[in-house]
């Protein structure tokens, strides 16, 4: 299975009355509503902004994810620091947060930079069940481009399997680190990293043209107001796993890899073709020169001309 982005609808915002039911249900029981109004702030402050992550907790303090988090000035990664925490019994649902990371890592170990008090970088501790750890990347990825538009306005689209791009460039991403124990899934890890306020002209992820929410709005963005939109979204998606259709759908809605001409290098693999569809969980499928198709599980997409 895939890690993917996604997100759709391009109308502005959604009602509460065109979420799923569930969604309704968490949006009452854990008192969330950013719905229905947009938070950004026009205050040059932010760009010195600091995350009050005592108000996140207390909002977030009977939500699944966000109730307890754990913040670093500089850490090497909050992947693994938030894989030790699942290794000494955290509760789930615990986020680790850091303003800067020394050794911060995307897919395929690439190096994911993160500028101190410009980005947000952090992790999430998780114990799906086998089911759900194979749809927490797509999950994960519609919470971001949720928040982004409910927050910003602005409309995220999604790159198989798992950028998330505001006018094709890279804005956030999205990475799972599963651990086993007799071949079930332990815990999961998800980290998610995403360009608030860092100038676009630095790399986001080795070899993407990048961009940055502040950059493609016109003016600073709140981090805090994105790190909590994202955690209230996680909350939601996360708690509805189960009910995957929605999801599923504002998933590809999302996808602009679909119908273009792609290469995608997957591991020592490269197929090049036209991108039909995405399969139910999550996987690419390629139409090549010749007509045969290829189905790919993982893979970085570079668009043709």
């Amino acid at each position: 299975m895939v890690a993917t982005e996604l997100i759709s609808v391009r109308s502005p915002r959604k009602s509460l009355d065109q979420l799923s039911r569930e969604a309704r249900i968490l949006v009452d029981a854990y008192g969330f509503a950013h719905y229905d109004r947009l938070r950004i702030r026009k205050d040059e402050t932010l760009e010195d902004e600091t995350l009050d992550i005592e108000e996140i907790q207390s909002h977030l303090k009977d939500a699944p994810i966000g109730h307890r988090v754990i913040y670093f000035s500089e850490v090497t990664s909050t992947m693994d620091v938030a894989n030790q925490e699942a290794l000494g019994g955290s509760e789930e649902g615990v986020v680790v947060l850091a303003e800067e990371q020394t050794a911060g890592r995307g897919r395929f170990g690439r190096n994911w930079i993160s500028a101190a008090g410009k980005n947000l970088s952090f992790s999430v501790v998780l114990y799906p069940n086998s089911w759900a750890s194979a749809r927490i990347a797509i999950a994960a990825t519609v919470a971001v481009v949720r928040a982004i538009r409910h927050t910003t306005g602005l409309e995220p689209s999604v790159k198989w399997p798992n950028d998330v791009l505001l006018n094709g460039k890279k804005v956030a991403g999205i990475l799972v680190e599963a651990a086993f124990q007799n071949n079930a899934v332990r815990h999961a890890i998800l980290g998610i990293g995403i360009n608030v306020n860092l100038d676009p002209s630095a790399k986001l992820d080795q070899g993407y043209a990048a961009t940055c929410l502040a950059s493609e709005l016109g003016e600073v963005v709140s981090r805090h107001d994105i790190l909590e939109g994202v955690l209230e979204e996680l909350s939601m998606v996360y708690a509805e796993l189960k009910g995957w259709a929605y999801t599923w759908e504002e998933w590809q809605g999302a996808m602009e890899t679909l119908g273009r001409s792609v290469q995608v290098q997957s591991g020592d693999q490269l197929e090049q073709g036209i991108a039909q569809r995405v399969d139910s969980v999550g996987n690419l499928v390629v139409q090549r020169a010749d007509g045969s198709m290829v189905t790919l599980s993982a893979g970085d997409v570079t668009f043709q001309s």
